[in-house]
């Protein structure tokens, strides 16, 4: 009876752990009861209508045992509508990219996403959450380290005696991001390039209101959506500066950047108030060369980066 007890238990193990996930080509790690929680770090691509959730690779196996390699196979096709959105999610109309393919949520196809052989290899499951832009500003999403993207789900079969089963897999944000689900631009999606040319560090000022070495640069928005007249809130996101944290941080330790609109300084992660009519608007903003007060700056080449991102009140 000892030895009947012992054998139960390792089939348990076997069926409980029935597949491994990994990201990146880290360490595989178990599915363990039906659920695993993937942490990844994820960037929002612009595609024609929609974002993707992309920037990891996530492969799945069959879980190497005794007898690997062998035939044996899972097969793992969705199930429950393929994916429950994040909560950050919920009120976006989401959808799978399978393979390249789009399918808006709830995903009921019969395809099967991955076939897992018994052989040690991985299986990229190419499958990636995205959200439908609109074509009108809207709230931006601000994504933090551990926030759960949303949940993949799986069901199980193969081609063996073990019974079938529901995978859960978990996607969690291994990266904090902030972005605008709409298809609005600033200034095209050009990047914006401020280039403050020779300075004389002592001349650089201690303040962006008092230096010398600053750069004007015209901000045009505009939507696709027609006669759009709306409130917009222009966000900066980016480092502030380790001696200023209202200016952006630059690769010198002793130089910042700060942004101005009408005279009034805009601090990393803060946003100011403007608006569009008839989906269009637009801007002059200052980017202002500032110290670090009784520094005087290493001479060399420096760069520093930031984005705007376009919302709505």
């Amino acid at each position: 009876m000892k030895y009947l007890s012992v054998f139960l238990l390792m089939l348990f193990v076997q069926v409980s752990n029935a597949a491994q996930c990994r990201v990146d080509g880290q360490q595989w790690v178990d599915v363990y009861n039906g659920a695993i929680t993937v942490d990844v770090n994820v960037y929002p691509v612009q595609g024609s209508g929609y974002m993707i959730f992309a920037g990891y690779t996530l492969e799945c196996r069959y879980t190497p045992g005794g007898t690997t390699p062998s035939n044996n196979k899972d097969y793992w096709r969705f199930t429950n509508g393929g994916l429950t959105p994040g909560a950050k999610f919920g009120q976006h109309m989401m959808g799978l990219r399978i393979a390249g393919v789009n399918y808006p949520r709830p995903v009921n196809t019969s395809l099967i996403i991955a076939t897992m052989v018994d052989n040690y290899a991985g299986v990229d499951l190419n499958t990636y959450m995205y959200m439908y832009a609109k074509g009108a500003p809207g709230k931006p999403i601000d994504v933090r380290v551990g926030d759960i993207l949303g949940t993949l789900h799986f069901w199980q079969t193969n081609n063996t005696s073990n019974p079938d089963s529901n995978v859960n897999v978990y996607i969690r944000a291994a990266n904090d991001f902030f972005f605008e689900p709409s298809t609005c631009t600033i200034n095209n999606n050009v990047p914006i390039v401020v280039d403050f040319g020779m300075v004389e560090p002592l001349a650089i000022g201690e303040s962006p209101g008092s230096s010398l070495f600053q750069k004007t640069t015209r901000l045009d928005y505009a939507c696709p959506d027609s006669d759009i007249d709306s409130a917009i809130t222009i966000t900066l996101k980016g480092n502030g500066a380790g001696f200023n944290s209202n200016v952006l941080a630059t690769s010198n330790p002793d130089l910042g950047v700060g942004l101005m609109r009408g005279g009034v300084l805009v601090r990393p992660n803060g946003f100011f108030m403007t608006s569009i009519a008839s989906s269009a608007g637009s801007d002059d903003v200052t980017f202002s060369l500032v110290r670090k007060p009784g520094s005087l700056p290493a001479a060399g080449p420096f760069t520093s980066s930031a984005t705007l991102v376009m919302g709505v009140p």
